[in-house]
């Protein structure tokens, strides 16, 4: 027989082999872990990130909810009772059997040290979507770095990411390694040597700021109001500014 989550071969009578239930124990013990963070993180004025969020004080209570951690921890709490049921052998429609704990993390805990979670028939398929459930919980109590886009490999034009602290990229389609700032660089030379790219003050400060080179939106604005760089109804040219930019440079 193999087994329901890796394909390998299983003793008889089991639907996942002893390392997948060994996973399966786990996810359930770290999901239990996670419920006082993820309970905690239902008030909206938590920071994100970590499992010790602080609370931030407000002065008009109650605070706002979070109704996507909600609905995760509705789906968490329905899952595990449904997983237990299914380990005890209990239908779900007879409720006078149904011995279950009101207590979540209790819930996952005797889940993850039943006798039966290796050898029910559905092992595999409650498997994947407890590690689903997981994967979303981990991005509730720990969301991702923002990532944007800097600019183009030099090799196949494809647009790149990076997060704020990022040094290095690599492109996702040729595989090229490249300096972050040199991306940005490149993108912002793009954007100067073309007289018909135009932007607001606040994008152009901030496309030379992102190269490494600080520029406030209100200079570019008094630049304006100086008549030393033009405005069209499209916008400011990145050239104009690009050349007071050099200019003052120069003048240092």
């Amino acid at each position: 027989m193999n087994c329901q989550n890796c394909k390998t071969i299983t003793e008889e009578g089991y639907s996942v082999c002893a390392t997948c239930e060994l996973r399966f124990a786990g996810t359930l013990l770290r999901l239990a872990r996670d419920v006082t963070p993820l309970h905690d993180s239902l008030d909206a004025t938590l920071h994100p990130g970590g499992h010790s969020p602080v609370r931030i004080q407000t002065a008009t209570p109650p605070t706002p909810i979070r109704l996507d951690v909600l609905d995760l921890i509705d789906m968490l709490d329905a899952t595990a009772r449904e997983l237990w049921r299914c380990l005890d052998g209990i239908d779900a429609l007879d409720w006078r059997k149904d011995r279950r704990n009101e207590d979540l993390t209790a819930t996952l805990i005797a889940c993850a040290g039943h006798a039966r979670l290796a050898t029910f028939a559905d092992a595999g398929f409650y498997m994947h979507i407890i590690n689903d459930i997981a994967r979303k919980v981990d991005t509730a109590l720990d969301p991702p770095e923002q990532r944007r886009e800097i600019g183009t490999c030099e090799l196949c034009n494809t647009m790149l990411t990076a997060g704020q602290n990022d040094q290095w990229v690599i492109c996702p389609l040729c595989g090229r390694e490249q300096r972050a700032q040199t991306v940005k660089l490149r993108r912002l030379k793009t954007l100067c040597w073309d007289d018909s790219r135009r932007g607001s003050a606040a994008d152009i400060a901030k496309a030379f700021t992102d190269a490494g080179i600080t520029l406030k939106a209100s200079r570019v604005r008094k630049w304006v109001e100086r008549g030393q760089v033009s405005r069209t109804p499209q916008g400011i040219p990145y050239s104009d500014v690009y050349r007071q930019v050099i200019a003052g440079q120069l003048d240092k």
